[in-house]
């Protein structure tokens, strides 16, 4: 009887300790961008994944940002992502050319690979769709966002 409670016991923190352990890693959550004040009020909601998930420091990255949007991607459209600290300084950014796409139709645009600079443990990533005005209008240029925040 001894024995076999024993071995009981045993198996239930075995139990126990193995679903503790997580078996698939989380992907980040990204959110859509519009603000209490309404900026960014014309972008819509974009899917983004990222090659490494979460960000490490020193390490290479690729977006791959995709959706459909209300609005078309121009010509001179950019796919713009930014990382700012907690307090809102610039950590990293950078920009590419987007794939001119038709409003209603599917677009899916992978980012060169990028070397991400040393990351703090608190972070804020925005991935921007942007069709640039002149003079540039944050609210108004950006037709597709998505926004997460790490650490927080």
């Amino acid at each position: 009887m001894n024995q076999k409670s024993i071995f009981l016991f045993i198996l239930l923190i075995s139990l126990s300790a193995t679903n503790a352990i997580p078996f698939e890693k989380r992907a980040t959550q990204f959110q859509d961008c519009i603000d209490e004040n309404d900026n960014f009020r014309n972008a819509e909601f974009i899917n983004v994944s990222m090659s490494i998930d979460p960000l490490v420091s020193n390490q290479n990255v690729i977006f791959d940002v995709s959706g459909t949007l209300k609005n078309d991607i121009k010509d001179n459209g950019l796919v713009i992502a930014q990382l700012v600290d907690e307090d809102d300084n610039n950590i990293y950014r950078f920009r590419i050319n987007a794939t001119a796409t038709k409003a209603g139709q599917k677009f899916d645009i992978k980012t060169p690979q990028h070397n991400l600079p040393d990351i703090p443990g608190k972070y804020n990533l925005t991935v921007f769709i942007v069709n640039p005005s002149n003079p540039p209008n944050d609210n108004e240029d950006a037709i597709g966002c998505a926004k997460t925040s790490v650490g927080f």
